[in-house]
């Protein structure tokens, strides 16, 4: 009892910076609507599909592994799958990662850069977003930290014990997210770089670990290697070509697009590289991984900079990648400097009011100006269909190019409304024009206004044979119901 109490005092700080963590990441966990790729997780890992259906699902509709939806399906099935369901995964995982976090920091620095990158993922808008969202990349963050916090133990201590545990967390991070293929080659060229800076006598018991972590890696990969060849062969069309201010606007999401945090951010980054400037040259890899000043920049810049160029390259030379999402794995390495620039700052008193007022300024742009909790941020098909559901006593038939993603809605709980597939109102009005038996009541629902707009002929058509009874204009989505006259 008086250890466990003794543990208690000794973690104080990271518990209340846990108990911080899940109260941010659950609150109003379910306020928002689900979104499009949210649905997606819900319709893939469907309790109703079998492993080999939710596999095809995946092939044919994700740009994910297939563990994460096997996760989903087991949890949709024993407690159903609805989006408070959906979301409580991504909240644990968000949580976890904030514990990861501080276990990362610790390893790779000290206890204060653990508890202090902890404390700035815990009120991090673009972590709590996701931690609240049901796609994988909080269990992503999760992964990549722990991935990294084993990599760490194997550069320092390369028993066999920490080559099969670095070797295994590895494994498990390509089976989340394709894009932590980049993040196992910022490893493998810090491994590389070690190798080769080792003495002639130690490379080959070294070379022969490299080799098995490779492999266990690639084991663990196989599974996942058709899904990948698909994805490499797929071009999107709905992300923006990448531009000058680009990487500019993805920073900031990461830092919550806040002026006065853009300032603070810029300030300690700049002061973290001014400290790894001044440090000496190392004379071997054992004093560079001892310096961890040194160690850290090799680390964080690797990092960052093998993502940033192979994201830009295939941006520009191919399709493009320009989504922070996709950017998300160099946002640990972000924290990381950022708290260890806290560190460096000597005095205590300005070390500490200055973490005080990043983490007022954190929590000020996201509950105040940002109002996080109760401001519409994802499109809302649940409000845009429970206007539907409740206007709608004759069963009126629902007209939508988002059939996919709303039938979600309209098909729950035992409702079966009748979901037409449509590209716009436009094409609805020129079949009633031509099949008069078409003029019945009808709704239509949607994402956007363009696709209720019609011609002037159109318009007139349409009000000659119904009249506008309900509306509703919400984020992302819109819902027109039209009464026979």
């Amino acid at each position: 009892m008086s250890q466990f109490i003794s543990s208690i005092q000794n973690n104080k700080w990271l518990i209340l910076i846990l108990i911080i963590a899940t109260i941010l990441r659950l609150y109003n966990i379910d306020y928002q609507s689900l979104w499009m790729d949210e649905i997606y997780t819900l319709n893939v890992a469907s309790p109703k599909h079998s492993f080999s259906q939710i596999i095809s699902e995946v092939n044919l509709r994700e740009s994910f592994p297939y563990l994460y939806f096997f996760v989903m399906n087991t949890m949709f099935t024993l407690f159903g799958d609805t989006s408070v369901v959906a979301r409580i995964p991504s909240a644990l995982f968000g949580i976890t990662a904030v514990w990861m976090m501080y276990k990362f920091g610790k390893e790779t620095y000290s206890k204060k850069v653990g508890l202090i990158a902890a404390l700035l993922f815990t009120f991090n808008e673009y972590a709590i977003f996701h931690s609240q969202d049901a796609r994988a990349y909080s269990l992503y963050l999760l992964c990549l930290l722990f991935s990294f916090y084993r990599f760490v133990i194997f550069l320092k201590n390369n028993t066999q014990k920490n080559m099969i545990w670095f070797a295994i967390s590895a494994g498990l991070l390509v089976n989340v997210n394709f894009f932590s293929v980049l993040n196992v080659i910022t490893q493998g060229f810090i491994l590389l770089f070690v190798l080769f800076s080792l003495e002639k006598s130690e490379r080959v018991a070294y070379f022969k670990r490299l080799l098995i972590i490779a492999g266990i890696i690639l084991l663990f990969f196989i599974p996942n290697a058709y899904k990948f060849y698909l994805l490499s062969q797929f071009k999107s069309s709905w992300i923006p070509a990448p531009s000058n201010d680009g990487l500019t606007n993805i920073l900031k999401e990461f830092i919550s697009v806040s002026e006065i945090l853009v300032f603070v951010y810029g300030i300690l980054f700049t002061f973290f590289i001014i400290k790894v400037f001044s440090q000496k040259q190392t004379k071997n890899v054992k004093e560079l991984i001892s310096n961890k000043l040194v160690f850290n920049y090799l680390l964080i810049f690797t990092w960052i900079s093998v993502v940033v160029v192979v994201i830009l390259l295939k941006s520009y030379l191919s399709s493009s990648l320009y989504v922070s999402r996709y950017f998300i794995s160099i946002f640990p390495a972000i924290i990381l400097a950022i708290s260890i620039a806290l560190v460096q700052i000597k005095n205590l008193y300005v070390r500490y009011s200055y973490v005080l007022l990043f983490v007022f300024f954190m929590a000020f742009d996201l509950i105040v100006v940002k109002k996080y909790y109760n401001t519409p941020l994802k499109a809302q098909f649940r409000e845009a269909s429970d206007m539907v559901k409740f206007y709608n006593p004759n069963k009126d038939k629902v007209y939508t190019s988002l059939k996919y993603w709303y039938s979600y809605f309209f098909n729950k709980h035992g409702q079966k409304v009748e979901v037409v597939d449509m590209p716009n109102l436009t094409v609805l009005v020129k079949e009633m024009q031509s099949n008069p038996a078409l003029l019945k009541s009808f709704w239509i629902v949607d994402g956007y206004q363009d696709v209720v707009k019609l011609s002037d002929e159109d318009q007139q058509f349409l009000d000659t044979h119904f009249r506008l009874q309900e509306t509703y204009d919400g984020l992302g989505a819109i819902a027109r119901h039209y009464i026979k006259k």
